[in-house]
């Protein structure tokens, strides 16, 4: 501290110890890291962002987003695995850990606004990208009803009406696109199938063992009119579907039009391109930071409000108009 405070020529200093100091400096060539003085002497804010351990396009979106606004900004980002079998005491333990804000993405800031639990954590939350707006905890979101129903739409306008739908299981953002899915083909006059409701987490693993499943593999009696279309949970998942029909012969899109959901990379690298859905993940985690820094900042002005950013429904190679004999 005395070092600091005379190379901060502080007047606190006695005459004799500064001159002590700045003899001591100069033997031994001292020089200050300014990184280390900017660490050592800010009240910096430290946000916290937990995620899962896994390679998600997702995460990698959100990432960039909360980097952006926190190094603009100038708050430290902190950032953390959970394990989904303990994410709710994965939540409270981190919470505690010397954070002043905390950012949960889908569906973990979901299921923590079910729980209840917020009520137990003295820090504000915001919540990125859920299916909902949530009661407890501001969010930054798309319309994941309305973007769903768009894309329905669109595939109906194409001549498709056995349209199977990929739903995230237990989450707000399935329930909403389901909600989309179904009044889409109500307005169309379609008769919704529940055989054509699906359910599968959206990563690409488990993308592969449902459409082995619902693709039926060589010499399997699979009814190849039983639909005409799928739309996958994101855009791995969709990546996977068509990664099986490709090798099971079909042609993608003139035998079955595949989409995905929220134009991450992957939808441009595979063949045909996916039609899709752009969620601007990065920007939804960027505002969140800066709304968050805002209640930390400005407590007053603190409101469980969603805010909404716009989707954007992306057309590429992997839909075609029903083929008829």
């Amino acid at each position: 501290m005395t070092v600091s405070n005379v190379i901060n020529n502080k007047a606190s200093v006695q005459p004799a110890t500064r001159e002590a100091v700045l003899k001591a400096i100069a033997e031994l060539d001292y020089r200050p890291n300014a990184a280390a003085r900017a660490l050592a002497s800010a009240s910096t804010l430290r946000i916290g962002l937990l995620h899962r351990d896994e390679d998600s396009a997702l995460l990698s979106a959100m990432l960039v987003g909360s980097l952006k606004a926190a190094s603009r900004i100038g708050v430290q980002l902190v950032i953390q695995t959970y394990d989904p079998e303990t994410a709710l005491d994965d939540i409270l333990e981190f919470a505690e850990s010397g954070l002043d804000g905390l950012l949960l993405p889908p569906p973990l800031c979901e299921q923590f606004s079910d729980s209840g639990l917020i009520a137990r954590i003295n820090i504000p939350v915001v919540a990125m990208a859920p299916g909902m707006s949530l009661p407890d905890m501001a969010c930054v979101r798309i319309d994941d009803e309305a973007a769903a129903f768009a894309l329905t739409s669109r595939l109906i306008s194409h001549g498709h009406s056995r349209i199977a739908f990929v739903l995230l299981p237990g989450t707000h953002v399935g329930k909403a696109r389901l909600e989309g899915y179904r009044r889409a083909l109500r307005e169309h006059g379609i008769a919704a199938d529940p055989d054509l409701i699906w359910q599968a987490r959206p990563i690409f693993s488990e993308g592969l063992v449902l459409a082995e499943e619902k693709l039926g593999g060589a010499g399997d009696t699979a009814e190849p009119e039983a639909f005409t279309a799928i739309m996958a949970g994101n855009d791995d998942m969709a990546a996977a579907f068509v990664n099986v029909a490709l090798r099971q012969g079909k042609r993608i899109p003139e035998d079955l039009s595949i989409t995905g959901f929220d134009d991450s990379p992957i939808a441009i690298k595979i063949w045909p391109t996916l039609t899709t859905v752009r969620q601007p993940l990065a920007e939804i985690a960027e505002q969140a930071t800066e709304i968050l820094i805002n209640i930390l900042r400005n407590p007053s002005t603190y409101r469980a409000l969603p805010r909404f950013v716009d989707f954007k429904l992306i057309e590429r190679a992997s839909v075609a108009d029903v083929m008829t004999g």
